[in-house]
């Protein structure tokens, strides 16, 4: 039996609608750059084309596949970018280095299975300690305004925000409860330096929000790395308040960190303030961080931001400085670290 050209398009046309229904692939992304200027101690002053201020420039491609009987199959590839040098991001290659020049796809590299059980990710991934750090602080863990400097492990900076070689476990939606479960390998050959272990479990329902999570990697020469934290947010309509308390443990050193910020709405933007602390056992210094922001929304995809914040060593101590600029690192003891940035934010 022939078909008409007319019978045939309609065909060609219900067989691509069906594919399209089973399957689909989005590219997505965020372009952030920023003008910032900071000031340190015994340093002096260093202005610089930057980016990451608001939200972290990235570039992306996501996509999910219907198996069919609810099951669905799913990849995620996300690569930092430098849109001020047009050049990648940098990662670690394992669970025991930090350094540039890494994977492509270093934000997240994962392929997933998902299905009403909840979601199985296999790849590079975010540790369960590290999402309170992001989601219970006013500025996130970008640029002057964030407390990252304070909340981030002073030494042996690896997996406090993603692993490699890992296999998790997302619970699926029940009511407001999540939850999520990591393990990674360090895959160093003789022993089991580099492997991780964590979990994470939350509430989220209305203006309420409140989770706890931690991570443990196997680290020998120096003492295993455990970074362990809880935070929480409530949502009053006029402002949004939120609270984070987190701890680093290497051996026998410690760090304790501490934080309350605010989100409130202005017009077409949002005011935001923090204020952390940070008390050190054994390693580094007591110090302080203050910042204020504001960030104007143009539109749902397009904002301008400007932030200002301070950090404030204690002790005699220079272990810490504003995040986003580690070239202006503070050279006097007891000395301080202060910079502005002004930028714009699109997402795609």
């Amino acid at each position: 039996m022939k078909l008409s050209p007319i019978a045939m398009g309609m065909a060609l046309a219900c067989a691509a609608a069906a594919a399209q229904a089973q399957s689909n692939v989005q590219v997505f992304g965020i372009v952030d750059a920023n003008y910032t200027h900071v000031s340190s101690d015994g340093v002096g002053s260093a202005n610089r084309l930057g980016t990451d201020g608001n939200l972290s420039s990235r570039i992306g491609f996501r996509g999910t596949e219907d198996l069919g009987g609810g099951l669905k199959a799913g990849f995620w590839l996300e690569a930092a970018i430098n849109p001020d040098t047009g050049t990648g991001g940098s990662t670690s290659v394992d669970n025991l280095k930090n350094q540039s020049g890494g994977l492509t796809f270093g934000r997240r590299s994962t392929v997933s299975m998902m299905g009403n059980w909840g979601e199985v990710r296999l790849g590079r991934d975010y540790v369960p300690g590290f999402w309170n750090l992001s989601k219970y602080s006013a500025f996130g863990t970008n640029g002057v305004g964030s407390s990252a400097s304070l909340f981030y492990p002073v030494a042996a900076r690896i997996t406090h925000v993603r692993a490699s070689n890992s296999i998790g476990y997302h619970l699926p939606k029940m009511g407001g409860f999540f939850g999520q479960v990591m393990v990674a390998r360090g895959e160093q050959a003789g022993n089991s330096d580099g492997n991780v272990a964590g979990v994470r479990v939350g509430y989220e329902a209305g203006p309420v929000s409140v989770a706890a999570g931690t991570t443990k990697t196997k680290i020998s020469a120096l003492g295993d790395f455990t970074q362990t934290n809880i935070g929480g947010s409530y949502d009053f309509g006029v402002a949004e308040v939120m609270l984070l308390w987190n701890e680093n443990k290497i051996g026998n050193t410690k760090t304790r960190a501490q934080s309350i910020g605010v989100q409130v709405p202005v017009g077409p933007g949002q005011i935001r303030a923090t204020l952390g602390t940070v008390n050190a056992t054994n390693v580094a210094n007591d110090a302080s961080h203050f910042a204020i922001g504001y960030v104007h929304n143009l539109s749902k995809r397009t904002a301008l931001y400007t932030t200002y914040g301070r950090v404030k060593n204690k002790d005699n101590g220079k272990a810490f400085t504003l995040s986003s600029v580690d070239a202006a690192a503070v050279a006097t003891p007891g000395g301080s670290s202060s910079g502005f940035e002004f930028g714009i934010r699109h997402s795609f």
